[in-house]
This record gives C-alpha cells, sequence and structure tokens, in this order.
C-alpha cells in the first residue's frame, strides 16, 4: 500500500518535472523509466557530502549505486545501435563505472547519469530500434526498458533508506507494468532455479497498480491462488524481501505457491 502523503508525492513529482522537464509524449514501456529517473535526480539534488557517502548495498555508497545505474544505462543505449557492445557483461561495467567515477565528485556522476538516462530515452524513442537487446539474458526491448524502471524506482528506494528519505512510489499504471513483468517472468524464474512444475497459477496482487494474472506453467489445469500486495511482490522479486516477509495468502497447492516466491526474484541484480 502506498504510505505517501498525497502532497508529498505531488511535491515529488512536481520538483521532478520542475527540474527535468519531460522531453514530450512516451510510449508508454518508456514512461515508467522516465519517471523514476527524474524521481531520483530529485532525491540526489537534496544530498549533502556525508548522505553521498552512505553505505547503500554491499560496499557501494551512493555515488557507487548511481554509477552502477549509469553503466546499466548505457549497456542499454549501446545496444540501440545494433551493435554487440564488446564488454556486454553488467558486473565488468559496473566495476569499471565504479572506479571512474570515485574519481569525481558525486555531483559530476549525478550530471553524468542524468545526461546517460535522457539519452536512453531519446534513443527509446528514435527510428531502427532493435527487438530485442541483452541485459544478463536476452529481453524484447519493451522489457528491458520495464526493467530498467524497476531497477532505478529499487536504487532509488536504497538510497533513499540509507539517507533517511522518503519516496513516493510509482504511479500505478507504472507501477503495474514493473508488476506485470514480474509475473510474466515466473515461468523462467522458476526453470533458472531449476523448478519443475505443471498446471496453471493465478496471481492477484492487490493495492493501486495491482492486477490478476494467470501463469501458464505447462498446462491449463488450474493448481494454486497466489494473492500478496502489489508492492510486496515488486520488492520481493528485486530480492529487497523474503518470501517471510510478505503476506500472502495461498489457494490451492502451497507448495507451487511457495516455489513461486521462492523463484520470484530468481532474476534480481544488486
Amino acid at each position: 500500500m502506498d504510505e505517501t502523503p498525497a502532497a508529498l508525492r505531488a511535491g515529488i513529482l512536481g520538483a521532478a518535472f520542475r527540474r527535468r522537464p519531460p522531453v514530450g509524449p512516451l510510449p508508454g514501456h518508456i514512461a515508467p523509466y522516465a519517471a523514476q529517473v527524474s524521481t531520483l535526480d530529485v532525491l540526489l539534488a537534496e544530498l549533502d557530502g556525508p548522505d553521498w557517502s552512505a553505505v547503500v548495498i554491499y560496499d557501494w555508497n551512493v555515488q557507487d549505486v548511481v554509477a552502477h545505474l549509469m553503466a546499466t544505462d548505457r549497456l542499454l543505449a549501446d545496444q540501440l545501435s545494433g551493435e554487440r557492445p564488446p564488454e556486454s557483461d553488467v558486473d565488468a561495467r559496473t566495476a569499471a563505472a565504479i572506479t571512474s567515477e570515485r574519481a569525481h565528485s558525486p555531483e559530476e556522476t549525478r550530471t553524468a547519469w542524468r545526461r546517460h538516462a535522457r539519452d536512453l530515452c531519446t534513443r527509446l524513442t528514435g527510428p531502427g530500434t532493435p527487438d530485442k537487446v541483452w541485459i544478463r539474458q536476452p529481453l524484447r526491448l519493451e522489457n528491458a526498458v520495464v526493467a530498467r524502471a524497476f531497477e532505478t524506482w529499487v536504487h532509488a528506494t536504497d538510497i533513499a533508506a540509507a539517507v533517511r528519505r522518503s519516496l513516493p512510489v510509482p504511479l500505478p499504471d507504472h507501477l503495474h507494468a514493473i508488476a506485470d513483468l514480474g509475473v510474466r517472468s515466473l515461468p523462467a524464474a522458476l526453470a533458472a532455479r531449476g523448478i519443475e512444475t505443471t498446471g496453471t497459477a493465478r496471481v492477484l496482487l492487490e493495492g493501486p497498480g495491482g492486477g490478476d494474472w494467470l501463469v501458464p506453467l505447462g498446462d491449463d489445469h488450474p493448481r494454486t491462488t497466489l494473492r500478496l500486495d502489489v508492492l510486496d511482490f515488486c520488492m520481493l522479486a528485486a530480492d529487497r524481501r523474503t518470501p517471510a516477509e510478505v503476506d500472502a495468502a495461498i489457494e490451492g497447492d502451497p507448495t507451487l505457491a511457495h516455489h513461486l516466491l521462492a523463484a520470484a526474484p530468481a532474476f534480481a541484480g544488486p
């Protein structure tokens, strides 16, 4: 559930658009990413020197996390020209970006990240974009862009927690796109975890941005229904919550439901 007061949400989003005006109408799959970039940019603009040194995840501070986001955005942008970049490994690119950006000021890193994010939005609206790209795995371009929105939101939340700030959740339409990608990835997530199953699972995500999905797992036989809050599911898929930390109601086969919950973060990055 979105516990952010409406006035706070309006203030943050308003500041985002004043600081970084929209580039014009964006296709639906790009809008969630552009919105999360604007929201994170507003948060970063408020940080002072000590904030930028706060440890966020692993041993990464705020500047390192922004460098990681920039490295992954650049990986996607490099592929929009139709060329496979020579260094397509996200972890290798992240390590290089962190090392490089530690030689710059936090504000310089923020400016570079914002410039690359804006360039990515521009390229995504241009002609001749590929149907598929590679970010840790082959992805349809539309799914890759939603994944970038997802990761930007998750890391913005990570940063906000580290520096004791609050952020609004994504708009319902944007959150639905993120949740939809997570639910549609469940069959592949089960396979990635080596879990073989059959039947159909129904996933009901409650709250603004939620929805109702039927997840085919080999045949049309209904086996389980999984009901939980849409934010809980997204944070579970991002590996920011564990199955034990989400309040999931299960009907039908509990084993399959628990497999789905356990597999949800199979494709989560750092």
